[in-house]
């Protein structure tokens, strides 16, 4: 019962309440607008002090726009900047003393990125073309006239009327274009829509022209300044995200260039007003219980709306101020939105345009991407992989932006350039080789003087013999003792190279049989027994290279755990599409605790001048990148086996 009075007490109030603003209202002959709220701006503390020092933003307009009212341009803005106290000072006929300049941004503005910033549009221009309304159309093509440098000379060629080509001559100003138009009776006129309706009027040409709204273009119009400026081009940018610009740019062209109703007299209507006063309050009775039971639900709602204006402006500066060049894409690849990385490294316009255009990608290359993007849609996951563009490797990402439906409705683009990485990854491969090579010198040395000492033997043969067949036997081992230093030569070059990457076809157990007689020196000096188990020798297609660094670490590894009279054993086998290799040795073991470490960078067990910790780390990015993956078993005194697991035809799909 109390609540009904305390309702019925609030709504008698409220009604009184607005019974004397009406009446007040009514006996008032003069007309006020109340001032727009303030917009909920957060301003930084140097922010606050640089708008209470400034109180006046200075701004010049460029001469393309000098055909809009200042005093209009002058409300406009106040209504934007008002929100946090600033007012808006137009500068006539002058930019010197300006602190911004307002412009319509196109290509030209936009590559002077470096020296200037863009604040967020403040409304757009739009250009179309007008035509006479007694245009004749048995003309073979018709005669206009634009701003110079206003379009290209494709955008001049390709445009047309009626299925005729429009012949646009250039003129150096749009009020010099209005006024030839009118003097030689041109068929037609392109430029910016609002400027020429407003010159047609003052010419009084607005019954001769009639805009066909044919949308040739759409320009932003906005504030540019230096990039020192940055508090003011802060707040500015505020300013203008939390303003109802639509709202906003209404009044002000309501106010000085629309039309409406004359206000009434004061004692007229005074009936309409008793009348409007019950009205009122019937309506408001009805909805004031469903406002009561509905207000919490109301709050709730206002919160996530500002929660979300306030992650839509974080997700915005997260997407301008990462260091990836970013790009929004349509299903077709078309640029919706990039942010500013992706703008200094492109430096050129880019909306609207395909992003294998911007980025300028070769044929084969086009077709990689847009592969990429073909996939991202299909599976709906994120693709990843390396371009080349001449001497820069870009790492792209492509993931899907999903619709409510689940549909893949946008693509999110990113890159990286990797290519310092990628040179440091090689010179760290390369000199993992070399401090490999090192420590096989002493061991090919040895494997060298063999077969030199057998060729030095016969050679005293040939020289002390005369039997033709003992010279024929001693030419004969002489040139397979070359062959054989010539061969231990060439595998102690082929893995020392810089590693290309290439992808190559060998037989396994060959190949494995070449790599370890570059360790021959080392296990003869241990006298450790190898085996080599593979009940068929296959062929593989693999990076040849990548697989040799692998296969060499681990053999290394495996002496090293071993003293003397130990056993390396290899075995190679094949399971369906993939194959193994699986290298054991009786060496001390691991242990256990720091079995998950051995793969990481600079984790070793040996001393600083035994290895620096990267054998391993390089065996299982290697593999990783050949779509393979490693093993480990061990036992302290006994022994650890490494398996290595790797496609057999998968490679086929990779480039080199």
């Amino acid at each position: 019962m109390k609540e009904k009075r305390k309702e019925f007490l609030v709504i008698l109030i409220f009604l009184l309440v607005i019974l004397a603003i009406l009446l007040r209202a009514f006996s008032d002959s003069s007309y006020k607008v109340a001032p727009p709220q303030k917009s909920k701006i957060t301003l930084t503390r140097s922010e606050q002090q640089f708008v209470k020092e400034k109180q006046t933003v200075r701004v010049a307009v460029d001469k393309e726009l000098a055909y809009f009212e200042s005093h209009f341009l002058e409300d406009y803005m106040d209504a934007i900047m008002r929100s946090v106290g600033l007012e808006v000072e137009i500068l006539q006929d002058q930019e010197t003393g300006a602190d911004a300049v307002l412009v319509a941004a196109d290509q030209e503005t936009r590559s002077q990125i470096d020296q200037l910033q863009f604040t967020a549009a403040l409304f757009q221009i739009k250009g179309s073309l007008f035509v006479r309304k007694d245009l004749k159309q048995d003309q073979e093509a018709f005669q206009g006239i634009c701003v110079k440098g206003q379009f290209t000379s494709t955008e001049k060629k390709s445009l047309s009327y009626g299925g005729k080509p429009v012949r646009l001559r250039d003129a150096p100003t749009i009020q010099e274009a209005v006024k030839r138009a009118k003097q030689e009776k041109l068929d037609c006129v392109a430029g910016d829509q609002d400027a020429i309706l407003s010159l047609l009027k003052e010419e009084g040409l607005q019954d001769t022209y009639e805009n066909i709204h044919a949308e040739l273009y759409k320009r932003n119009v906005c504030l540019i300044m230096k990039q020192k400026d940055a508090t003011l081009y802060s707040v500015l940018n505020q300013c203008i995200h939390n303003g109802d610009l639509q709202v906003l740019m209404g009044q002000a062209q309501e106010r000085w260039f629309g039309t409406s109703g004359q206000l009434v007299e004061a004692g007229k209507y005074k009936d309409a007003a008793s009348l409007l006063v019950i009205v009122f309050a019937a309506v408001f009775c009805t909805f004031f219980f469903y406002y009561q039971s509905n207000k919490n639900l109301y709050n709730e709602l206002t919160a996530r709306m500002d929660q979300l204006t306030a992650s839509k402006q974080e997700m915005q500066t997260t997407f301008n101020g990462v260091s990836y060049y970013m790009a929004e894409l349509d299903p077709n690849g078309v640029i919706l939105d990039i942010n500013k990385a992706f703008l200094n490294y492109v430096n050129r316009e880019s909306m609207g345009r395909p992003i294998w255009e911007v980025l300028e990608l070769p044929e084969d290359l086009q077709g990689t991407l847009q592969e990429m993007m073909e996939q991202t849609r299909r599976t709906q996951a994120g693709t990843s992989k390396e371009l080349t563009l001449q001497r820069i490797i870009l790492e792209i990402n492509i993931f899907p932006i999903l619709s409510p439906k689940g549909e893949a409705e946008k693509l999110l683009f990113m890159a990286s350039n990797v290519t310092g990485e990628r040179m440091a990854e090689r010179q760290m491969l390369q000199d993992n080789k070399m401090i490999a090579v090192g420590q096989l010198a002493a061991g090919v040395a040895h494997e060298i003087r063999n077969p030199l000492g057998i060729i030095r033997n016969y050679c005293y043969v040939l020289k002390n013999m005369k039997d033709e067949n003992l010279q024929e036997q001693a030419v004969q081992v002489i040139e397979k003792s070359v062959d054989t230093a010539g061969n231990i030569i060439d595998n102690l070059l082929n893995f020392s190279r810089i590693s290309n990457k290439r992808v190559g076809t060998v037989r396994i157990k060959e190949h494995v049989d070449s790599v370890i007689a570059l360790n021959r020196g080392m296990l003869k000096k241990k006298q450790i027994e190898v085996q080599v188990g593979c009940e068929e020798d296959f062929p593989v297609r693999m990076a040849v290279e990548s697989f040799d660094m692998v296969f060499i670490n681990l053999v290394s590894n495996a002496i090293d755990a071993m003293e003397r009279q130990g056993r390396l054993s290899v075995d190679i086998g094949r399971e369906e599409e993939e194959f193994f290799i699986e290298v054991t040795d009786t060496g001390t073991g691991i242990e256990e605790d720091i079995l998950d470490d051995i793969f990481n960078p600079f984790f070793t067990t040996k001393s600083s001048t035994e290895g620096n910790g990267l054998g391993l780390y390089i065996v299982y990015n290697e593999l990783q990148k050949m779509n393979g993956k490693i093993q480990v078993r061990s036992r302290m005194g006994k022994g650890t086996t490494f398996k290595v697991t790797l496609p057999v035809r998968r490679e086929e799909e990779q480039s080199e």
